[in-house]
């Protein structure tokens, strides 16, 4: 059975935020009984052929028999807007809202009745009926607008065959700033009175065509682009084909921006416009490859923007943002495979971004550095080609790079996508060779043992050299340095005493990525018990001299998290001593650099958290946030919540500003509070809903990461996870709160929080209660071991 075309026309009530609505399917070959998706959706008739038909209404479908062959299927239907963050929702609040959809995974049957499928794609003819005064958006340009009834009916362009997760439906008053891209509108488009002047959006997405149409060798293939601000969203942002949806954080640049903000809004941007190839020209056929779709997008984006923005180093940014997430995640006993099993797409919120986007970009980027740039991109240029408005499985893109390089990808990328974890490689001299032995890398003691097809990057000194470990052991002859050259592998490297002393002394030979593997690892593996403390430190401190700012910030972030989570004043003298050495070393020396302003910026945030007399120093060199350089304001406002400590300061921030920039650092401080009253004063805010939805959860977190909020959020488990559910807030965010709240507040003690976490268990977020459990002995161990 194949899907050929919806015709979709919603006849809307903007102010009562419901509709009707008619759509007509053509079905090719259809099955004896057809079932299309829906969701809160009430259906008034169906029709096939012309002729009315009974059904059969489900609390998720609606079902009706059919004689076979090619039909014509009309269906009358009508719904509301959801007050949730999915399907055709109410974006913003009772004075100013749009209407906008977010359909991945599972949610265009919260609009209309369809076959809820990315491998039933069909063409979507589109048509909008609104109040004359309103605007409306789709994924194509407008083919016509008329007046009827006093109302506006507004018809769109046919799409391009698409699967129905990827459709667009937005209504409301819009402003919107226009440029063109080789003859094609590009719009940036914001709910009236919230777009800002700044063009950056748009000339970040003309760079980012560009490179993607020049890498791919296809053009951007929809007639125009709308870049959408939605003042209420769930995700960060969306691909729909043509029309693409953000927090407003990431397109309403201002004065209150900052420097990591720039960066941000590029590779989210850039993200999305990766998807316009890999996701919506060629769709995965189930949502177990979904990570194929998010995978490449992410390498890919930080692969552009890293081509467009030279000077920015982006792949530094790479490790921090994805690869240090992917490690830490799939370093879990509750972790996953990056093609994990999804029998319902719901259950997709159990599954970690960081293993989805972080693990699987790593693994592609991997791949790349070990068949070569030129191969990869010829892969990638016949993938797309053959699989165009089609559907296409992992299989298939590693048969294309196997094709292509001649070398047996499948094989390799089976083991890394199928198996959970990852390896870390020992080392050991064996007369003039290097004994190099792999194991599975776990925090915690692990139930299995695997081992992959690694491709390894030999740093010789003065040349890299790639050889691929195919078995548990391998030996390797000749100088050499060290194992993970620009860290492009993704493993760990646990180097013995000799070999660490060797790169230690030799570090202009090692590349700055690689170097941050060396922090990074260390990290690792004192967490997991691998090194004392004490061999941590002193191999940490061999590296205390590296001025890199990727190492900087890694640095800094090991040595005040140590300190936070275990609350050893030892720690908390390490970090002072390295975050304000390093502080002097990039005023002095770095002021106009782009990266290390963003690396100063963590040092001052990291610093107003653990060092009173700094919270003092800033709160007297400034009257106010608004006159602190947009970078080094969260560090002005945790002072202010550590020397001032009064909750009603951040909630006049979080009320009272336009720049969602600044509410979401206000948030973020306002975890620092301490007592009661901040404490029961945040928790009223939150219910009474005058954060966003999209803010809620960030509270908690705030909170979570914070030793003198720890207590309530220990005391208030199953009340915030209540609030959360009442306000519809996405299970993949309730997941990802829930693990933070109980790794980070549960060691304030441990076993409540083990009790109580049982009380909050679903189905739906089981999976952030095993690992924020799982961190939660993890803390527990490393508390243990370092007193």
């Amino acid at each position: 059975m194949e899907v050929i075309n919806y015709k979709i026309k919603l006849d809307i009530d903007f102010a009562g935020k419901k509709y009707t609505g008619t759509e007509n399917v053509k079905i090719k070959e259809a099955d004896k009984k057809v079932t299309f998706d829906l969701d809160k959706i009430d259906v008034h008739e169906i029709k096939i052929n012309g002729s009315s038909v009974k059904y059969v209404v489900t609390e998720d479908s609606v079902s009706f028999s059919t004689n076979g062959g090619d039909i014509s299927v009309d269906v009358k239907f009508s719904s509301d807007n959801s007050r949730g963050l999915k399907g055709f929702y109410v974006a913003g609040n009772d004075k100013e809202y749009i209407l906008s959809t977010q359909f991945e995974e599972s949610d265009a049957r919260r609009a209309f009745p369809c076959i809820d499928n990315p491998s039933y794609k069909a063409t979507f003819d589109i048509t909008m009926v609104i109040d004359s005064d309103l605007q409306a958006i789709s994924n194509m340009p407008v083919k016509s607008e008329t007046i009827e009834n006093d109302k506006k009916v507004v018809e769109f362009d046919q799409t391009p065959r698409m699967a129905t997760y990827l459709v667009y439906l937005g209504v409301g008053h819009f402003d919107e700033m226009e440029d063109e891209y080789r003859g094609k509108k590009i719009f940036l488009t914001a709910m009236k009175g919230h777009l800002t002047d700044s063009k950056y959006p748009i000339e970040t997405a003309k760079k980012s065509l560009n490179y993607l149409e020049t890498y791919t060798g296809i053009d951007y293939m929809i007639p125009k682009l709308n870049l959408i601000s939605v003042p209420e969203f769930a995700a960060g942002a969306m691909e729909n084909w043509g029309a693409i949806t953000f927090r407003e954080i990431l397109l309403n640049m201002d004065k209150s921006t900052t420097s990591r903000s720039y960066k941000r809004t590029a590779e989210v941007i850039t993200h999305e416009l990766v998807h316009m190839w890999f996701g919506d020209l060629v769709t995965m056929k189930w949502w177990n490859d979904l990570w194929l779709n998010e995978s490449f997008a992410t390498f890919f984006a930080f692969k552009t923007v890293d081509s467009t923005n030279p000077d920015w180093k982006f792949f530094g940014d790479f490790l921090l943002d994805q690869t240090d997430g992917a490690y830490t995640m799939d370093a879990l006993k509750n972790s996953h495979p990056i093609n994990a099993d999804v029998s319902d797409p719901r259950s997709i919120s159990q599954l970690s971004y960081e293993i989805r986007y972080g693990k699987g970009s790593n693994v592609l980027r991997m791949i790349e550095a070990y068949v070569g740039n030129d191969v990869f991109m010829k892969a990638m240029r016949n993938y797309l080609k053959e699989f165009s408005y089609s559907n296409a499985s992992g299989s298939d893109l590693w048969n294309a790079i196997e094709k292509e390089s001649g070398k047996g990808i499948s094989a390799i990328m089976e083991q890394w996508i199928s198996q959970k974890g990852y390896p870390y490689l020992t080392t050991e001299r064996d007369g003039d060779s290097l004994k190099v032995a792999q194991k599975q890398f776990y925090f915690l003691e692990g139930d299995k043992n695997s081992t992959w097809k690694i491709p390894l990057f030999i740093n010789r000194f003065s040349r890299d050299e790639k050889q691929l470990m195919e078995g548990s052991e391998i030996k390797i002859d000749g100088d050499i340095l060290s194992l993970n050259y620009n860290h492009d592998g993704f493993y760990r490297v646990l180097y013995d005493n000799a070999m660490f002393e060797t790169i230690s002394k030799n570090l202009p030979q090692v590349t700055a990525n690689e170097k941050w593997g060396l922090a990074n690892d260390l990290y690792a593996f004192l967490l997991s018990g691998k090194i004392s403390m004490t061999e941590y430190v002193r191999r940490l401190e061999k590296l205390y001299g590296i001025n890199e700012n990727i190492v900087i910030d890694e640095i800094s972030k090991q040595l005040f998290n140590l300190y936070t989570i275990t609350n050893n004043p030892y720690f908390r003298d390490l970090a002072n001593f390295y975050i304000k050495d390093k502080m002097e070393y990039i005023e002095a020396n770095k002021g106009d650099d782009f990266n290390f302003k963003i690396t100063l910026s963590g040092l001052y945030t990291r610093l107003a958290y653990i060092n009173s007399d700094f919270c003092s120093s800033l709160l007297k060199k400034y009257s106010g946030y608004e006159d602190v350089d947009p970078d080094f304001r969260l560090a002005y406002l945790v002072a202010q919540a550590k020397i001032n400590n009064d909750f009603q300061y951040f909630a006049d921030i979080i009320q009272n500003t336009i720049n969602d920039e600044d509410k979401t650092k206000a948030i973020t401080a306002s975890g620092v509070l301490e007592g009661d009253e901040n404490h029961s004063a945040i928790m009223e805010f939150v219910k009474s809903g005058r954060a966003k939805k999209q803010d809620m959860d960030s509270f908690f977190v705030a909170m979570s990461a914070s030793d003198g909020s720890r207590q309530y959020v220990l005391e208030n488990l199953k009340n915030i996870v209540d609030v959360m559910y009442s306000f519809e807030l996405s299970p993949l965010r309730i997941n990802r709160c829930v693990q933070s709240m109980i790794g980070n507040a549960g060691i304030k003690d441990p076993d409540k929080m083990r009790k109580d976490a049982e009380s909050i268990r679903k189905d739906e977020i089981f999976g952030g209660i095993n690992k924020g459990l799982e961190f939660l002995e993890i803390y527990e161990n490393l508390i243990k071991n370092t007193k």
